[in-house]
């Protein structure tokens, strides 16, 4: 098959729910109809110029008890209106049918609406960047509504994960909706994508003079949405789609015309970049490469031999009903869950439920047979159309220019750009924030003093809210409020390991023997007290004297700053004149490791490493300045 028979990605979900009173059963079908053939024609008139990449919006009502014909054991909804729609590889499909269902609520009062695709809530995946700190895929699930033209998000509290029942939902919006409103970041997000439906559909078209089979034009003309099948026929050919190509049964090549085709974007891309040449035996007279028809006759060739594959599955489509297997199983399955009421075989409440069951399983489950319809479609439409040949023969002296396709190719900073706009890093810090290094390296610790669960480390969960995180001033001084783990034997064993470690003497007053080395206990006294002294008369400002693992650390720093690893810091700026001679003439021009600054180029060369991929940088940076973000809009 030229199209794909099992479909269960790529696809929209919605679920329109008009204000049925639930005691009245008995206006319910009433007032379901009437909204359905107000969303139909609502529908219509929206979408009248768009071409979809695969499905259409398509719309069913549903009652009450319609939920027994589902082929799984779902909650029983309240009485809506359903659809289904596959967009294929174009995503820009589903987010335009976004926009229809946000443009349904403002047209349609109390329409409430939910909508969801193959990734579930795939609008607070477009706003992650601005969920409220509660909200992830757990807890959300069944909580996003359009209601009125705005995005609602029925809140669910953190310690929970059970779903929401969608009738419980419906009330609590119509009982209040404007608490469940998003934050206007929210809503932009969401808008962004859709903002310029429906006035920019004719911006996303390609047209383009082709030369085809005078059938192919004809249909065309008559119903432009055709293209679209024809592409992903062609697109997805087979060894047995080709044999019809070769063919060409119904769409021969001898009587072609010059007409003009619009194309979605996407579909232009396809085509275009599909490679094919034909049989010339079928009877195609190409020319050249260099001839300036060359490529208005192969894409015309590719679009004839779409067409003909549709017409050639059509003959597939004239299977009855009762003979499909799939219909079979599903009949059973809605014997075994009670939908026949214990009803005889044949009597009249019986064949009305066989008629509804028969009318949903073609409406939901007989996708099989898309491709087929429509081959059905296209014989009907070519025994229909008067076609007239010397008709467009006319019409191709006023044919419109073909558009330029250098959209098609991009230069390389224009892509960076677009993925920059799209992708890129976000403006996570204020104009008020502190975005230099002491900052971020604070950031840093925050993030390193928390639990890491099996999941990684929870940041809404772990690092406190601003007013949590400041430090209390103690007596001049301040103490941070976030508590951590201590192992006191631990740390006790570590500073030991460190100190019974002694450096000797530099080499200068070395010997071959170990004569030369004093006591390690004396030695260690002696370098301490030295450093102490030194340090105090450089620091005098610091009346608190340095421990003395952190004045041995700082002797550990000298001798290793002449080593590679230790020309590998960065360190602080070079004081002008030096106030003490510590007597390490060596290593006279040391100064400290600059933290801050070592970890911030530590980073930024991770991330330039990783180029445009995520990695460990990207994504530390990225939790970090979201955290950062939410602090300050708080």
């Amino acid at each position: 098959m030229a199209l794909e028979i099992v479909r269960n990605e790529d696809f929209i979900e919605y679920f329109l729910f008009p204000n049925i009173d639930p005691d009245n059963e008995v206006e319910e079908d009433k007032i379901l109809n009437d909204t359905l053939n107000q969303v139909i024609e609502i529908s219509n008139n929206y979408t009248k110029k768009f071409i979809w990449h695969k499905d259409g919006v398509n719309f069913c009502a549903r009652n009450r008890h319609s939920h027994l014909l589902n082929h799984e054991n779902k909650e029983e909804l309240p009485a809506h209106i359903y659809g289904i729609s596959y967009f294929g590889d174009n995503i820009q499909d589903e987010w335009f049918i976004v926009s229809l269902l946000l443009h349904l609520t403002k047209e349609i009062h109390e329409l409430i609406i939910r909508t969801c695709d193959s990734d579930g809530e795939f609008l607070l995946i477009e706003a992650a960047d601005h969920l409220p700190q509660w909200a992830n895929p757990e807890t959300c699930e069944q909580r996003v509504y359009i209601y009125d033209g705005h995005v609602l998000l029925v809140e669910n509290s953190s310690n929970t994960e059970n779903v929401l029942p969608v009738k419980e939902a419906i009330s609590k919006i119509r009982d209040d909706a404007k608490t469940y409103r998003v934050t206007k970041k929210f809503e932009e997000a969401i808008f962004e994508r859709i903002q310029d439906f429906p006035e920019s559909i004719e911006k996303n078209f390609h047209r383009q003079t082709v030369f085809v089979p005078i059938a192919v034009a004809a249909l065309l003309h008559n119903n432009p949405q055709l293209i679209a099948p024809a592409v992903q026929a062609f697109c997805n050919r087979d060894p047995i789609d080709m044999k019809a190509c070769r063919a060409m049964r119904y769409f021969p090549p001898e009587n072609r015309v010059y007409t003009s085709v619009v194309f979605t974007k996407c579909l232009y891309a396809m085509i275009m970049h599909s490679n094919y040449l034909p049989d010339r035996r079928t009877g195609w007279q190409i020319p050249s490469s260099n001839s300036p028809h060359f490529k208005a006759n192969l894409l015309g060739v590719k679009i004839a031999c779409g067409f003909e594959i549709l017409a050639s599955q059509a003959k597939q489509s004239r299977v009855s009903i009762e003979n499909d297997k799939e219909w079979i199983k599903y009949l059973e399955s809605l014997k075994n869950r009670g939908y026949f009421k214990d009803l005889l075989e044949g009597s009249k409440g019986h064949q009305e439920l066989l008629a509804n069951a028969k009318v949903y399983y073609l409406q939901n489950f007989d996708d099989v047979k898309t491709t087929t319809r429509i081959g059905d479609e296209i014989l009907n439409d070519m025994k229909q159309l008067d076609v007239n040949f010397e008709e467009f023969k006319k019409l191709e002296q006023s044919l419109p220019e073909s558009d330029s396709d250098n959209w098609l190719n991009i230069a390389p900073e224009d892509l960076d750009e677009m993925l920059m706009k799209r992708y890129g890093i976000k403006d996570f810090f204020t104009k008020d924030s502190n975005a230099n290094s002491p900052h971020l390296t604070e950031m840093l610790t925050d993030f390193l003093e928390q639990k890491s669960e099996y999941d990684g480390v929870d940041l809404n969960k772990n690092i406190p809210s601003t007013a949590d995180n400041s430090a209390i001033h103690v007596a001049g001084g301040s103490i941070k409020t976030n508590n951590i783990d201590f192992d006191a034997d631990a740390f006790s064993a570590t500073v030991k390991n460190l100190l019974d470690f002694v450096i000797p003497e530099d080499k200068w007053d070395s010997q071959s023997d170990m004569s030369d080395y004093e006591n390690d206990d004396d030695l260690l006294a002696k370098n301490i007290d030295e450093l102490s002294k030194a340090h105090k008369k450089n620091k005098q400002e610091n009346k608190s004297k340095k421990s003395n693992i952190d004045v041995y650390m700082e002797q550990m720093d000298r001798e290793l700053a002449n080593t590679t690893i230790g020309k590998s810091f960065e360190t602080k700026a070079k004081p002008e004149k030096a106030e003490f001679d510590d007597g390490f003439d060596d290593i006279e021009d040391f100064q400290p490791v600059d933290i801050d600054m070592n970890a911030i180029k530590n980073m930024m060369e991770s991330y330039q490493l990783q180029g445009a991929s995520a990695g460990p940088t990207s994504n530390l940076l990225a939790s970090l300045m979201a955290e950062e973000k939410k602090q300050n809009n708080e």
